[in-house]
């Protein structure tokens, strides 16, 4: 699951007076990806995150965090010198 804090990001540029329309120009989608991305309903593309940290002038990893339920825990004998995962 990703977490995201893009509706804070926005929520400071809204003070400045753009609105969601112009975010979703900027970044090449309609204004409802926007409002679905806010809401945790959309998982954005690689493409689309970098156009939304490129936009808010901060990270990709300052607007969205990966969550998950479990914590997954390997050893260094799990992943494969290429970073992949060692499958049995």
């Amino acid at each position: 699951m990703i977490k995201n804090h893009l509706k804070e990001w926005r929520a400071r540029q809204a003070q400045r007076g753009i609105s969601k329309a112009t975010l979703a120009r900027r970044i090449r989608v309609n204004r409802s990806y926007v409002t679905k991305l806010e809401q945790g309903k959309a998982v954005p593309s690689l493409q689309v995150a970098l156009l939304l940290a490129e936009y808010f002038g901060c990270t990709v990893d300052e607007l969205f965090e990966l969550q998950t339920e479990t914590t997954l825990e390997l050893s260094h004998d799990d992943v494969l010198p290429n970073g992949h995962l060692h499958e049995d």
